[in-house]
């Protein structure tokens, strides 16, 4: 269903001289490589991709309701893409157009996707790099041609297309990162989903209504945390993630968790990532912060401990759905997926800034749809979810959630029915 359409090489020495981009297109043998200054080029997209992001928040609203005016906010996300596109390039707009060409040829049906169609081949994109990543779905590579009145679905879906976003599965691959197992989510006779949660959310209380809907689908071990000593919530967090083994004890052991499913606060705006920090609250609504140098170091301990810890382990999916009153800089987003891959869970699924928390719980139900009914990778899942989240509320910010790791995981059984149900849930 992926067929590999571009691989993109983000090459940058410590020294800090000779960064280079190179985007590889196999169906074609094209390669176009875009020189840097330095790692700081990099940062420098980034901070911009930021910058638009902080601008076009306030356009979307916090609402995922249905019937808005998205042209407007496609149009400012082509410009803004654009921008970046050549600031990506240096402002070269002869290697911006030999982008675009190399692009098309690689995937000449991007203008004609069918967003009907769940069975339809996806192209994919393969970003390697060690510790960068570009926010390369908010690119329009196929299309840097002006915007255009935007009235009827095929116009939005067309303008859509031109980001890579919304037409191929990125999939970012860290070489430091354990890859270890199959390609399989164990879902038999259920998915087991660990659900994590800050209670004030109203997007948090959705999903767990929604995870409470998908009971024939899903086995859902929370909400989570139940106790009330901060310490105690630490280690029984580091000790789950460690051993994929369930929280409340309230599923079966067998298969082990399959899913950490975040939906909380985040913050990574500090100058130090050891003051990053999830903040989560119990049943009784008390506050719980855990640090990511408490997560470290409680993963440390369980790893000392561990007589087996030389053999590599493959853990849970992380998704991490951070709300709009979480603080996610784009500068410092890839700490937490490229942390949680080095302790060898298979994938990472988290926004590059902050998404209002309804329209994170509609992206979720879309997500869990879409692995569920139509048992498409995980990276074309995420694809599927920000068109449906575009289709069906008018709202682009599915944009904003990027894959890490392994995006070809499938569950092993796909469940009729559970796309369905799902949207049942995101009309209601």
């Amino acid at each position: 269903m992926t067929r590999l359409a571009a691989s993109v090489a983000i090459r940058t020495p410590r020294s800090g001289r000779g960064a280079q981009v190179i985007f590889n297109f196999p169906t074609t043998g094209q390669t176009v490589s875009v020189p840097l200054r330095n790692r700081d080029a990099i940062r420098a997209l980034r901070s911009k991709a930021g910058y638009y992001l902080d601008r076009l928040l306030p356009m979307v609203g916090a609402s995922a309701g249905r019937g808005g005016d998205v042209g407007p906010v496609l149009g400012f996300l082509l410009n803004a893409g654009r921008e970046l596109a050549l600031l990506l390039v240096g402002h070269d707009t002869n290697r911006l157009f030999t982008l675009e060409d190399a692009f098309r040829a690689a995937w000449s049906t991007w203008a004609r996707a069918d967003w009907d169609d769940a069975e339809q081949t996806m192209p994919a994109v393969d970003v390697v790099s060690h510790d960068e990543t570009l926010p390369l779905e908010l690119i329009p590579f196929f299309d840097f041609g002006p915007p255009r009145a935007l009235r009827t679905s095929d116009e939005i879906a067309r303008a859509a297309s031109r980001f890579l976003g919304f037409t191929a599965s990125v999939r970012r691959v860290l070489p430091s990162s354990i890859q270890v197992g199959d390609n399989v989510l164990r879902n038999v006779p259920t998915l087991p989903v660990q659900l994590i949660r800050h209670r004030s959310l109203r997007g948090s209380e959705t999903e767990e209504t929604f995870l409470s809907s998908m009971r024939d689908f899903i086995s859902i071990d929370g909400p989570w945390p139940q106790m009330q000593d901060n310490a105690e919530v630490v280690d029984a967090l580091a000790r789950a993630l460690y051993e994929g083994t369930s929280l409340c004890k309230e599923i079966p052991p067998d298969p082990p968790i399959q899913i950490h499913h975040f939906s909380c606060h985040s913050n990574t705006s500090s100058e130090h990532y050891d003051d990053y920090t999830l903040r989560l609250s119990t049943r009784r609504g008390a506050r719980r912060e855990i640090s990511f140098a408490q997560l470290r170091t409680a993963h440390l301990d369980q790893l000392a401990s561990d007589a087996g810890r030389r053999s590599p382990r493959s853990r849970a999916v992380i998704i991490l759905n951070s709300c709009a009153s979480s603080r996610t800089d784009p500068l410092t987003a890839v700490s937490f997926p490229l942390w949680f891959l080095k302790c060898g869970h298979r994938a990472f699924i988290g926004t590059e800034a902050d998404v209002p928390d309804m329209v994170a719980a509609r992206f979720a139900e879309s997500l869990y749809g879409r692995i569920l009914e139509y048992r498409r990778p995980l990276g074309e899942a995420l694809v599927w979810a920000r068109r449906d989240l575009l289709r069906d509320f008018r709202n682009p910010l599915g944009l904003l959630y990027a894959a890490y790791g392994n995006s070809d995981l499938m569950i092993e059984a796909a469940r009729p029915g559970s796309y369905r149900a799902a949207r049942r849930s995101n009309v209601a």
